[in-house]
């Protein structure tokens, strides 16, 4: 099916060219004036970088196009009770948590009982979101339900993007709802002082959830088939969750004052920067990688910019991933 193309030309009051150019011919090229000239420097910058991320992606998707997508994708994703089932599982392991904190050998209080929470949701969380994204594009070229779609008159990139947002929109659920319920839990034996330190873990949370599942769903773009996609996400998972941390640590024992090569580590890996930003309003905050990032110039506010710009890479590179795939 033909695509769109971000350069191709409107109508308009600038005679269908692109990028905001002026359109002279030698009858008007006397009359271009001063203001139109000030005009096309100022916005040249601006609509050079949209006219390449439009090459790139083959046209700029259309936030309403992606919109209706998104919402297909996720009543998909609903009625197959994937979510339904990570909900669950989340739920029943964070009351068990929630519910023995208050015995002799279980944490107490709203610092111990996220810092087990996130120990939990460091390796779950990843494992789920790139389980649920790895089968989302390849799966269902393999299965033709993405030849169907792709008949419609939307681009590939405005696909990807929306299968992207659709199951982002429910796993992020699943998350929620899953750590709510204790979180309640919580709040009625805590009470409301340390909730705070609470919602800001479930924020942190849906952060990752969201950036592992893009990273899931730019595998499934890139992998011939469904195979290759699992091997691709249960590799990274590996990577993510259990390889990165232990290099890092390695790297920060061998070579004294390695602070900001700690730094760029931890922020190129989206576990490792959830764990720290999960636990910044804790006690847990001042042991382990974050003492040693200590003077590196990694500070709080950089670590949820970090997993946004996972999320946008992981975006593009699906729809790019998408575009070129033979479907």
């Amino acid at each position: 099916m033909p695509e769109r193309r971000g350069g191709d030309a409107r109508d308009g009051p600038d005679g269908g060219i692109p990028d905001g150019g002026v359109a002279v011919d030698d009858a008007k090229a006397g009359t271009s004036t001063a203001e139109s000239v000030a005009d096309s420097t100022a916005t040249g910058e601006t609509a050079a970088d949209a006219s390449v991320l439009a090459r790139l992606l083959g046209g700029l998707p259309r936030p309403g196009v992606v919109l209706r997508l998104a919402r297909r994708e996720a009543r998909l994703t609903v009625r197959r009770g994937w979510a339904l089932g990570l909900t669950v599982l989340l739920a029943v392991f964070a009351v068990l948590l929630a519910t023995f904190s208050g015995s002799s050998v279980a944490p107490s209080g709203y610092d111990p009982v996220v810092a087990s929470y996130v120990e939990l949701a460091t390796f779950l969380v990843p494992l789920a979101a790139l389980a649920f994204g790895h089968g989302a594009i390849v799966g269902a070229a393999e299965r033709g339900r993405l030849g169907v779609l792709l008949t419609l008159p939307v681009s590939r990139a405005e696909t990807a993007l929306g299968i992207l947002a659709g199951r982002a929109a429910v796993l992020a659920s699943a998350v929620v709802l899953g750590f709510g319920v204790p979180g309640l839990l919580l709040l009625r034996e805590f009470g409301a002082a340390g909730w705070p330190t609470f919602a800001w873990f479930l924020a942190a949370t849906v952060a990752v959830a969201v950036a592992l599942l893009g990273v899931g769903v730019a595998i499934s773009a890139l992998a011939p088939t469904s195979t290759f996609a699992l091997a691709g996400a249960l590799l990274v998972w590996v990577w993510t969750a259990l390889v990165h941390d232990l290099l890092a640590l390695g790297v920060l024992s061998a070579f004294e004052g390695a602070g900001d090569l700690v730094a760029a580590m931890v922020v190129s890996n989206p576990v490792a920067t959830y764990r720290l930003l999960a636990l910044a309003p804790t006690d847990a905050a001042s042991a382990g990688l974050a003492a040693a990032l200590e003077g590196s110039g990694l500070s709080t506010a950089v670590l949820p910019a970090s997993l946004l710009a996972w999320v946008a890479l992981a975006g593009v590179v699906s729809a790019v991933a998408l575009r070129r795939k033979q479907v």
